[in-house]
């Protein structure tokens, strides 16, 4: 006989009666191949632009960084610095065109307000697809990163992104009144949450007629992320670099290559006795 997904003593390995006692988020999880108990922070090459008001200084500054040494100086420091504004209140900070008009006069809301670390929460074995190349996306993520418990993730004051249709105009209009209010400040926090996804809603976008990152299931934390070697369940670089990256973190957690099979994945990480269960 089947079981149903609301047997509780078979799913969640208990003999507790009520059905619905399967809610708990850790037999869900093991029903659910999609969820994960993990939080996962990628590093990558590139630019990274410095925005002025950000920094305190007078003009944008650009940052050349690198995949490996970001994670090298991530585990040295235990902090992750949240360098970029993000959310659907970036494109409502006043600023002034070329042409000297001003956009978004009335607008209170401050870019620093916006500053956050993102997260994804990706099952173990889809970690190696948020690696991939994405046309819609500005930046891509290499094979480097570490994987946090969501516990040390939510006391830092974590939280899913809030999506909202952009074609979803009562919505909209919703958030967009409170850029000019006078308790704008007072919303600060949640600002950094809120995405869209849908029709582009800002020029610049090139081809790409619809943007939807919600399959990431992003997290984030407003500023910085300071850390301990217990938050993090497991890190993530190329197969050639995991001797050394274990090695400087004195194998305090495991490192895996994102592109090996689950089933590899799995095995190694079943060596690290904190992730057992949660590996299921």
């Amino acid at each position: 006989m089947k079981h149903s997904i609301f047997d509780a003593k078979s799913a969640a390995g208990n003999s507790m009666k009520s059905p619905y006692s399967i809610t708990h988020s850790e037999a869900i999880r093991r029903l659910r191949a999609d969820l994960s108990p993990f939080l996962v922070h990628l590093t990558r090459s590139g630019t990274v632009k410095l925005w002025a008001d950000i920094i305190g200084q007078s003009k944008d500054e650009f940052l050349e960084i690198d995949a490996e040494e970001s994670l090298k100086r991530i585990i040295r420091s235990s902090r992750i610095e949240a360098k970029s504004p993000f959310g659907y209140f970036n494109f409502k900070i006043p600023y002034r065109k070329m042409n000297g008009n001003l956009i978004n006069a009335s607008s209170r809301v401050q870019r620093s307000w916006l500053r956050s670390v993102c997260f994804t929460e990706a099952p173990v074995d889809t970690i190696g697809f948020q690696c991939q190349f994405h046309p819609a996306r500005k930046c891509q993520f290499e094979r480097f990163g570490l994987a946090f418990f969501e516990s040390p993730v939510r006391r830092a004051g974590g939280n899913p992104i809030f999506y909202v249709d952009s074609q979803n105009a009562e919505l909209r209009s919703s958030l967009d009144v409170i850029p000019a209010s006078i308790v704008c400040e007072g919303f600060a926090p949640m600002m950094p949450f809120f995405e869209c996804f849908g029709k582009p809603i800002f020029s610049g976008g090139g081809n790409v007629k619809e943007i939807d990152f919600r399959w990431e299931r992003e997290w984030r934390i407003v500023g910085d992320f300071e850390f301990s070697k217990l938050d993090v369940a497991f890190g993530l670089c190329p197969e050639e670099h995991i001797s050394g990256f274990e090695s400087l973190v004195s194998r305090n957690f495991l490192f895996v290559d994102p592109f090996w099979s689950k089933e590899r994945l799995v095995e190694k990480l079943s060596q690290d006795e904190r992730l057992k269960k949660l590996l299921g």
